[in-house]
């Protein structure tokens, strides 16, 4: 009889230890804390989410990328479970809990503009150089450089990239074409592009420790967009190159620092 409620009781307990710590039905463990997420990749935050079992899992652009040189492009700003952004790793919740995964991108251009751009005829970069500018006078189309234009010289010369004469050289000369020495500093595919680049240039010949000019930028532009010419064209055009410029002037982003331009024609030097 002892023999029998010993029995009794051993799988009572037993019974009670697996309904205390192995059933989970319905829920999933999450797969690391919070802080542990920010600053990846979100798609492998998803994929993490989706193995431990979570059902209910959104994704949230936040679009204020504008080189994605410091911040790239699909990094992880913040997730939140159940509206919990300050959930720990190992906790069994709901599998339908709402999983909601942050992060950085570019703004998505518009169909229009994600074609690929048409390459410009001579006709019509002449007519850019002037275009909507009241500073620029409509008889000329003379390029700019360092020899013809002192405002040109005293930009590329300067050793800050927050300049005033940067912004007063942009607002000036915005359409007109300019020709000088520089480099590649530095290259980034544009948005998730594979195909497109954003390109930081600088005056004189490449260095990494010494820069000189403004912080130019060839945004969002493939490699025919860069009318490369000369007898030793590149195959591929990366950083570290020295190369001759002709441009046309766009516009100066204080917030970024950027001094865009689009490219005419480029030489290897």
């Amino acid at each position: 009889m002892n023999k029998i409620i010993s029995v009794l009781l051993v799988g009572i307990m037993v019974m009670t230890l697996v309904g205390c710590g192995g059933n989970h039905e319905g829920e999933a463990k999450t797969p690391s804390g919070s802080s542990v997420q920010k600053g990846r990749d979100y798609q492998e935050v998803v994929d993490d989410f989706k193995s431990s079992g979570f059902k209910n899992i959104k994704t949230e652009k936040i679009e204020d990328l504008i080189t994605g040189w410091l911040t790239k492009d699909g990094e992880v700003e913040e997730v939140s479970v159940g509206g919990d952004v300050d959930y720990s790793a190992d906790e069994w919740v709901s599998a339908d809990a709402e999983v909601i995964i942050k992060y950085h991108t570019f703004k998505e251009r518009d169909t229009e503009s994600a074609e690929e751009p048409k390459a410009k005829d001579d006709s019509e970069v002449e007519k850019s150089e002037v275009k909507d500018n009241p500073n620029v006078e409509k008889t000329t189309a003379e390029i700019l450089t360092i020899d013809n234009c002192k405002e040109l010289a005293e930009i590329l010369s300067t050793k800050n990239e927050s300049d005033p004469l940067i912004k007063e050289f942009a607002q000036k000369y915005a359409g007109r074409t300019i020709e000088f020495d520089g480099n590649t500093a530095y290259v980034s595919n544009h948005g998730k592009y594979k195909t497109r680049f954003d390109y930081l240039i600088y005056a004189g010949d490449y260095s990494e420790t010494t820069f000189s000019g403004p912080n130019f930028q060839f945004e969002d532009v493939n490699y025919s967009d860069l009318n490369l010419t000369g007898d030793n064209v590149p195959d591929t055009f990366g950083a570290g190159l020295n190369i001759r410029i002709t441009a046309t002037v766009e516009e100066y982003d204080e917030n970024t620092g950027l001094f865009q331009l689009e490219p005419v024609s480029i030489k290897m030097r």
